[in-house]
């Protein structure tokens, strides 16, 4: 059984230990282990069918686990011969759909769970006054709730989830429903309501922005299997594999050859971009020394790479992490061009910035590329492809979640 992922934070929130999960005879989640810190923001990234959904429903109590054990607050959730029901978990849930009562005002909404609890109606009302003031509605109490846009309609439910003051609150996919304008208001509306509560929030996505942007950590999953765990910026610059690389991001990936060692370099022979070409590579702090005569791939992001030279033609030569290529794509984006280059047997994606001057360069040119050994990163071939675990095929149903307000999820 796999351990969870360790967070240093003291105090202990939600843990997972060896949760498998299927859907008849398909795995859906595999070995998962994780651990998040109280007031921690955590996010599950992956594509569709990736296993971030069941993970969300099994942790709720609306999907029955083969194995594994759930705790939060140190109290067991599920385990052998424990099945907490969801009402009991303090647990709370916002959907991907808005899921507000349409026959309620936008107040009756948001006290809807605290009346459950049995609160007296006063303080149920000033309660959910309160956290419509921190979504920012306090002014629409009396409207009904879907007279209200999508982007207040889904604060509304925010509200809701955070009124009764739940040891976590999961979020399914939030903000898919919303425009592209309002989804980036939203994202940072809810960073700044988590923040200000200290509330512990276990959000799924398949949007790397949301994830990136609002996150403590991420989880990366693919076919029901965690591929890394990390905080956004060494998701980005310290892929683990080429899954966590070209989905987190755009990404160039090439393999490689270790040649040579250095005190804080090594240099790695790149055939497939050129019979001659090595590339120089930094060693971060804490990275594992490669063997020379190692089978490596290097990665590099469209805007680590420039273009060093733009006239032609090249000399015979070319200086150390350089490469030639040939431009064949170009797209003027205004303050840069998004560039496709052929490079040996690869084609590169590179971000060129532009300026008054620049004149852009034909189709066809020949011209060289240089990737610093400060933006190169690198992780072991083996580990090019992410691993799997059995059958984690996804069915249909997987990422489907309840649209449906409860007395039990979301307040």
């Amino acid at each position: 059984m796999n351990e969870p992922h360790r967070n240093p934070a003291p105090d202990q929130g939600l843990v997972v230990r060896g949760l498998f999960a299927d859907y008849g005879r398909t795995t859906a989640v595999s070995d998962l282990g994780l651990e998040i810190g109280r007031s921690e923001f955590v996010t599950l990234l992956g594509p569709s069918g990736c296993g971030k959904t069941t993970t969300l429903r099994c942790v709720a109590g609306l999907h029955t686990p083969r194995s594994g054990e759930i705790t939060l607050g140190g109290q067991p959730l599920y385990s052998r011969g424990v099945n907490v029901p969801p009402h009991k978990r303090d647990i709370n849930m916002v959907f991907q759909s808005y899921a507000v009562w349409p026959h309620m005002t936008t107040l009756q909404n948001v006290m809807y769970g605290l009346r459950a609890q049995k609160l007296p109606k006063a303080q149920a009302r000033a309660r959910a006054q309160q956290m419509l003031e921190l979504v920012g509605l306090a002014e629409f109490t009396g409207r009904n709730a879907t007279d209200l846009s999508g982007g207040q309609q889904q604060r509304v439910a925010l509200a809701r989830a955070l009124a009764t003051e739940p040891g976590l609150v999961l979020m399914d996919e939030p903000l898919s429903n919303l425009d592209a304008q309002l989804r980036a208001r939203m994202r940072d509306e809810i960073r700044q309501i988590q923040r200000r509560t200290g509330i512990t929030v276990l959000y799924v996505t398949h949007d790397q922005s949301e994830a990136l942007s609002m996150s403590d950590r991420v989880v990366v999953m693919n076919r029901g299997v965690i591929q890394q765990v990390g905080d956004p910026w060494a998701l980005y610059h310290r892929p683990a594999n080429g899954f966590v690389a070209t989905f987190v991001g755009e990404a160039n990936v090439v393999p490689g050859v270790v040649a040579g060692i250095g005190t804080r370099t090594f240099s790695v022979r790149v055939p497939t971009l050129g019979p001659e070409t090595v590339l120089d590579v930094v060693r971060a702090e804490g990275d594992d020394r490669p063997a020379v005569g190692a089978a490596v791939s290097l990665v590099f992001r469209p805007e680590w790479a420039r273009v060093s030279r733009e006239t032609e033609p090249l000399p015979a030569a070319v200086d150390g992490n350089e490469f030639r290529a040939r431009l064949v794509a170009s797209e003027f984006l205004g303050d840069h061009f998004e560039r496709t280059y052929e490079a040996g047997e690869h084609r590169l994606r590179v971000q060129a910035v532009t300026g008054p001057t620049s004149r852009p360069p034909r189709i066809g040119a020949e011209q060289a590329l240089t990737v610093t050994p400060e933006n190169l990163t690198w992780f072991p071939a083996e580990d090019a492809e992410p691993r799997e675990t059995g059958d984690v095929e996804a069915s249909a149903d997987e990422e489907s979640s309840s649209a449906v307000p409860t007395e039990v999820i979301g307040g």
